[in-house]
């Protein structure tokens, strides 16, 4: 258990988890503007995210003007949006209290009022989640790499990066931006930078995906989820989602985003399929469709095959129907196309601007083909290293492919139908990546294989849930029927506590004693200083963290010059250099310094003196920690 006062949130937490707040709020009242209020809350915040990206991202390639403004006012309509387009449009004028309590009215007399019950009672149910994360900082080497880089270039200048304008001190400056654009919208007030700002917009993605969970299980848009049924729908999408890790799900990495978009836009299109076969409006599906599949191609670059999986399995059911297959073809084709755009615009814009920018395909003489046959062994390797996850993924595929067989096409074939066509598309291109766009071992060991498919998770829960749906639950609950509601609604509120230390990647001993060192730094140096931070022992992993935190993490120091040594030789010779920081010395350093955990020191007429020395707390008798960071770099040993 870590000290209590780790997971007591500081003021610039609060602030970021406000800023999430407003700008959710915001992108649920612009998805409820584009859908004319008919997508419910969850369904309304990812259409709305949709709707962001679109205008922020095409500003940001055709101008380098700022988007402050138009982000600005994206905000300021969205949550308007709460208030109907019938106060917006209809001649309402007056003070900004008149419009809030005809918003209010609106709400309460239209159906915004039950939406915003369902989501009170989903963050309700969080709270102890909630809780728990609210002082989650940034961890993993990639957040550092690139995550977190890009998106405080988008905080510190207002427009995306390019080769020729200020440096964005990212590995990936020209990775796609849709998760960094929600971060941006949720700085827009803030003083200071939200570095955990995508944490927590991932969180709210899951809670949204547990709403959606939630009403799949009652079967109804409209009609208020019991909380017990939303209690059942956070379980399933968090703790009961076999692809959940809360290493990277209760982190800034893409993964939940990507799988929690994935399962609203399979959802939608298995939903608008099955409309339009039977004669009904499906408009309202086909925008969220639409807006869901632009905001999943542009979050990571191997999105795009996902959209592929949804828009080209959603094409074949459409082609195969037996009714109204023309207007499916035409609603997806239509639907598909903000994404294809804003994918091509975006490709246009990373090659134009920058000579690198991002992870680039090898050139053919160097793709993996001889090592095809180890790639797929150490692919079965990862499946069977994960085999609850691919048991369940494999299992309900051949429910769907058996379903589709038999010519079941209800709403649940058409969901599973989407998830296997997804798989069988995402995965191939995996396949290819791993041949012909991972650089060395990476490739060759199928690079987190298994982290890749999690983003298949909740589509993979959602048709689980609709295969589910009708059995006769109550008769399978038998006498505790009654007492069933109350346990769910304690599950979901007590879980948490018991796996804190698995929910808080950040609060292992590696991470706090790499945050410690740079804080150390980060507090006794100039934003224009120069400094060496030499690592003995390191695989690659603490620099970027360290680097990071003293660059992003408050007090800021972005523009500081780092340079990084293995050794203490090369790092105390180099001239240019006259600061260095030395996480870890287990032994005496020489150059007439005192002997420390860790030290900070500084070169003066060739001789160095100490700045700043430390001592590390012990690290608790029965404590692990994954390697993720090179425990010898922080004076620890390795522990699994």
């Amino acid at each position: 258990m870590p000290p209590l006062g780790l997971l007591v949130p500081s003021w610039l937490d609060l602030a970021g988890w406000a800023g999430v707040a407003v700008a959710s709020v915001a992108t649920m009242g612009l998805g409820r503007l584009v859908t004319r209020r008919r997508a419910p809350p969850e369904s309304a915040l990812i259409a709305g995210w949709g709707v962001i990206v679109l205008v922020l991202s095409g500003w940001g390639i055709a101008t380098p003007a700022s988007m402050y403004w138009p982000a600005l006012a994206l905000l300021v309509l969205g949550i308007a949006g709460w208030a109907d387009e019938i106060s917006l449009f209809d001649g309402v004028h007056g003070t900004v209290a008149g419009t809030a309590a005809l918003a209010i009215g609106d709400l309460a007399d239209r159906g915004g009022k039950k939406a915003l019950r369902g989501v009170g009672r989903v963050v309700v149910l969080a709270l102890p989640l909630l809780a728990l994360t609210a002082s989650a900082r940034p961890s993993l080497p990639d957040t550092w790499l690139n995550l977190l880089p890009n998106a405080a270039y988008l905080y510190d200048h207002n427009f995306f990066p390019a080769d020729a304008r200020p440096p964005a001190h990212s590995l990936l400056p020209g990775a796609p931006y849709n998760m960094q654009l929600a971060s941006y919208m949720a700085g827009l007030f803030l003083p200071n930078f939200p570095a955990s700002a995508m944490i927590d917009f991932n969180i709210v993605l899951q809670l949204a995906a547990g709403l959606l969970l939630a009403r799949i299980i009652l079967g109804e848009d409209t009609a208020l989820p019991r909380w017990s049924i939303v209690a059942l729908g956070l379980l399933l999408a968090i703790p009961l989602n076999p692809g959940f890790d809360p290493r990277y799900h209760l982190s800034p990495y893409s993964e939940p985003s990507v799988m929690v978009v994935l399962a609203f836009a399979g959802w939608h299109a298995a939903r608008a399929l099955d409309r339009i076969a039977g004669g009904r409006d499906a408009r309202s599906d086909l925008i969220v469709l639409a807006l869901a599949l632009a905001a999943l191609v542009n979050i990571k670059q191997e999105s795009v095959a996902l959209d592929c999986g949804i828009v080209v399995s959603a094409l074949l059911l459409a082609a195969t129907a037996r009714a109204g297959r023309g207007a499916a073809l035409r609603g997806i084709v239509l639907a598909a196309l903000p994404a294809l755009i804003l994918y091509l615009a975006w490709r246009w814009y990373v090659l134009s601007h920058f000579a690198v920018g991002e992870l680039k395909g090898l050139p053919f003489a160097a793709w993996h083909i001889h090592e095809l046959a180890e790639i797929l062994v150490n692919i079965l390797r990862a499946i069977g290293g994960k085999l609850v996850f691919f048991a369940i993924l494999y299992a309900t595929l051949a429910v769907a492919l058996w379903r589709l067989a038999r010519r079941e096409l209800d709403l649940g074939t058409r969901l599973g139908a989407l998830l296997l066509g997804s798989a069988i598309v995402y995965n191939l291109a995996l396949l290819g990546a791993y041949v012909a766009h991972f650089e060395g071992l990476m490739g060759i060991e199928a690079h987190s294989y298994f982290r890749y498919n999690t983003h298949l998770g909740l589509l993979l829960m959602a048709a689980i849930v609709l295969f589910l749906r009708d059995w006769r639950w109550s008769q399978i609950a038998g006498r505790w029927q009654r007492a069933l509601p109350a346990f769910l609604v304690l599950l979901a509120l007590i879980l948490p506590f018991p796996f804190l230390p698995l929910l808080r990647f950040d609060l292992e001993v590696p991470n706090l004693r790499a945050y410690q060192a740079a804080h150390e730094a980060a507090t006794r140096i100039g934003d224009n200083d120069r400094l060496m931070l030499i690592v003995p022992g390191d695989n690659g992993t603490v620099p970027p963290t360290i680097e990071g935190v003293i660059r992003f993490l408050p007090p800021r120091r972005p523009n500081v010059d780092i340079a990084v040594a293995d050794n203490i030789p090369d790092g105390f010779t180099n001239k240019d250099y006259p600061l260095a920081l030395l996480p870890c010395t287990p032994f005496p350093v020489g150059f007439g310094l005192p002997r420390a955990d860790g030290e900070l020191v500084k070169r003066t007429d060739s001789e160095w003196h100490a700045l700043a020395t430390w001592t590390y707390a012990p690290p608790p008798a029965h404590a692990h920690w994954s390697q993720v960071l090179a425990p010898a770099a922080l004076c620890l040993p390795p522990r699994g």
